[in-house]
């Protein structure tokens, strides 16, 4: 999160130092390096965390295993990468993209997606060995080596769009070459194919799933490109970058609840139909309000961090965010499959999700520009949440109220309707600040019954304080 929230926050630097088409050229390539990283690891960081803990009392076996998998892994990516840097603009010229020459961006991009893959194993290996410390530095380090080289190449050399992919380029492999060494030292030099065979027969369905992830939330930008101008594009592109804020916090709330779930599913002393349903009133109390303050002042945060030709990401950012709203739904929804180990359908469910993101942008967009991207993501996220919901019931129903809930994101989705957002007056202001009270309290009064216990022990103990 912290590297995230850093990252965000650099924003007023970029867009001082990158025109409206350069974000256009950075969000497209950014796509391009998104699918390739997902295709070309073949899933063998989540096969590396399963064979530790399958053999983790067995060093020499998970050295072989690390060996193994490592040395099939560079070898293909050194074959794919070097092929595609020669022949790939034959192939790209398929996609017909018209402001985005193969040569320079294509071959950085490529290498870069090879040290993005290389550099993961890294990390995902001190994750799956809970070493927590050292992986949040390798991260840390990872992200820090990288914005330096895209400073040093946008703000010092002035080099644009051109300079920020460099800049990815260059992090990334001076990260591999101080970083691949001391993880090679856990390697035992010895090679086995029915490694590879395990790894690639893990990995490959993983990588069905991801990529149906990555194509419902980058696609639109591969169409908009067909359609608008790189202006537009870079204007979408900024604005779905600061609308996934939303997203960091879903997932990090999402992250925290998972495993209390689990403790709760596996318990027999609790209601844990009631327990769901008051975990997501306060959800839907905390994260709505968050949402809310999003939607309402996103117009007022880029008048204050970006340059003029920035702000008309305004009438953007409000759908994105509501679109990872409904995202953050789908996690609650999403937990009986898990907690089943139905995860065989997950593929299935983020594919239909992601076959209606590309079906609405493609209608979408040549229709209504980049506000058709947007609200074809925000249609998707919320079809994925129901669709998982009806699908997820039929193995644990928490029995949700649903009346209520369509209540409570009613005030939400009205400011999409209404425009709210995007007036700046000073009278404004006070409108919206009431506009978000008013939505604290229907919220409160809609989930009384889960919410009025906890506000009764505050102020039990506020008032023996």
């Amino acid at each position: 999160m912290g590297t995230k929230a850093f990252g965000f926050f650099l924003i007023p630097v970029y867009t001082r130092f990158l025109t409206p088409a350069d974000y256009g050229i950075v969000g497209y390539l950014q796509v391009m390096l998104q699918l390739m990283a997902t295709v070309l690891m073949f899933g063998f960081y989540g096969a590396q965390t399963r064979y530790y803990y399958e053999f983790r009392d067995q060093a020499q076996k998970i050295g072989e295993f690390l060996f193994s998998i490592n040395t099939y892994l560079l070898l293909i990516l050194l074959i794919l990468c070097s092929t595609l840097t020669v022949f790939g603009e034959h192939l790209y010229a398929l996609l017909k993209v018209k402001d985005i020459p193969f040569y320079p961006y294509l071959p950085i991009v490529i290498w870069t997606a090879f040290f993005q893959i290389m550099s993961q194993m890294v990390i995902s290996y001190y994750l799956a060995t809970k070493q927590y410390k050292e992986c949040a530095l390798l991260q840390f380090l990872q992200f820090a080596f990288m914005v330096g080289m895209i400073l040093f190449f946008v703000v010092y050399l002035k080099q644009g769009a051109l300079g920020k992919v460099k800049g990815h380029l260059f992090g990334s492999a001076l990260f591999f070459a101080l970083f691949y060494i001391p993880y090679v030292k856990k390697f035992v030099f010895r090679f086995d194919i029915m490694y590879v065979k395990y790894a690639l027969a893990f990995g490959v369905p993983i990588v069905f799933h991801l990529l149906a992830g990555v194509m419902h939330n980058s696609i639109d930008r591969v169409i908009l490109e067909k359609y608008v101008s790189m202006d537009q594009l870079g204007i979408y592109s900024l604005g779905y970058q600061i609308g996934m804020v939303m997203n960091i916090i879903v997932a990090s709330v999402n992250k925290a609840w998972q495993p209390n779930y689990f403790d709760l599913m596996s318990s027999d002393t609790h209601d844990k139909a009631y327990e769901n349903r008051r975990m997501f009133a306060l959800w839907m109390i905390g994260i709505g309000s968050i949402c809310l303050i999003g939607m309402l002042w996103t117009t007022e945060f880029l008048i204050l961090l970006t340059p003029k030709n920035f702000h008309a990401a305004a009438g953007v950012v409000p759908i994105i965010i509501m679109g990872y709203f409904f995202h953050g739904m789908y996690f609650f929804a999403v937990s009986p499959i898990f907690q089943f180990k139905k995860t065989k359908m997950l593929p299935f469910l983020t594919g239909a999700a992601a076959l209606l993101n590309i079906t609405l942008n493609l209608f979408l967009i040549p229709a209504f520009g980049i506000y058709g991207a947007a609200y074809a993501t925000l249609i998707s996220f919320a079809f994925q949440a129901v669709l998982v919901y009806i699908i997820g019931r039929r193995l644990f129903d928490p029995d949700f109220e649903k009346i209520k809930i369509a209540v409570a994101v009613s005030p939400l989705l009205l400011v999409l309707l209404t425009g709210l957002s995007l007036n700046v007056s000073f009278h404004i202001q006070f409108i919206k600040f009431i506009y978000l009270l008013g939505f604290v309290a229907l919220t409160g009064i809609l989930f009384r019954p889960y919410t009025q216990p906890m506000f009764m022990k505050f102020y039990t103990r506020l008032s023996r304080a």
